[in-house]
């Protein structure tokens, strides 16, 4: 199959129209229609629904969608692979959450480089989901990410205790409610150790935050407390001091390396999943 039509398809269903669908795309209306038309042809079965109200998929083009998208995943990693410069061994596609990227993992991309100088680099960054989604999408060979699913053909491996503490612009011990209290999403788990601890909060924070810097700036400005990595806590990430809340326990966390073996071995020669879990422990104790 021309990698054009499933391309052209899952540009259709993102902006949900073939106008937008051809804007992206720089051709035209037509060139579009012909596309779908072409693919709905080769498939025999129609995966567009065309109406007034836009467009939608029909069961078909739902079951297909996946493989639209990993057809063209694949070309476009194959073209990456093709494409490496004289001297690369191979491209290393990666990933980690935000908050490790502040110094584990930038750590450990800069020895790659020292270490490594052979090997490219795809370095990303997201949510705990969107990784973990990634590397079984096979976008990533691997990731570093604080929980894990477990399927089959992927590797789980423990790497660090990586703790959550509760620290303040100003000293103080604990309280029920800190009302200058920034929330910061850590997942799953470290919602429910909070539930569990202190209870559910039936107060609405002032401020709530997807990644760690956004709350970080946000007390830097007005003060307050929010939750960190632990390892974070001496770092100087703002200009305020950061204290340790007295009375407040830490919340368990433990970082994961997350891996496709097989993907490791066609993409990298010679780096193994053992060498890349010790450099990564290497970087954490530093």
């Amino acid at each position: 199959m021309n990698i054009e039509l499933a391309r052209t398809f899952l540009e259709v269903v993102s902006t949900g129209s073939m106008s937008r669908a051809a804007d992206r795309l720089n051709v035209t209306h037509s060139t579009v229609t012909v596309r779908i038309k072409t693919l709905e042809d080769i498939l025999r079965r129609r995966v567009l629904n065309r109406n007034r109200s836009g467009i939608s998929l029909t069961a078909d083009g739902v079951r297909f969608q996946r493989h639209a998208e990993d057809l063209v995943r694949i070309w476009q990693m194959t073209r990456k692979q093709m494409s490496l410069a004289s001297g690369f061994a191979g491209l290393l596609s990666m990933g980690a959450e935000s908050s490790l990227w502040q110094d584990i993992m930038l750590r450990w991309a800069s020895d790659m480089r020292h270490n490594r100088p052979d090997v490219a680099l795809r370095c990303e960054s997201g949510t705990n989901e969107f990784l973990v989604d990634r590397l079984f999408s096979g976008w990533l060979d691997f990731c570093v990410v604080h929980e894990v699913q477990s399927r089959s053909g992927f590797s789980i491996e423990p790497l660090f205790d990586d703790p959550i503490v509760t620290v303040s612009t100003r000293r103080r011990e604990t309280m029920p409610w800190d009302p200058e209290f920034v929330e910061v999403d850590w997942g799953a788990s470290i919602t429910r150790q909070s539930e569990m601890r202190w209870g559910e909060i039936d107060e609405t924070p002032k401020v709530s935050a997807s990644d760690q810097w956004i709350a970080l700036k946000i007390i830097e400005e007005f003060g307050g407390s929010t939750v960190i990595p632990q390892r974070l806590l001496n770092a100087g990430l703002i200009s305020r001091p950061l204290y340790p809340i007295d009375g407040e326990p830490a919340l368990e966390r433990k970082a994961y390396l997350m891996y496709s073996e097989k993907s490791l071995k066609e993409r990298v020669p010679k780096l193994t999943p053992k060498d890349i879990k010790s450099a990564i422990l290497a970087c954490s104790k530093m």
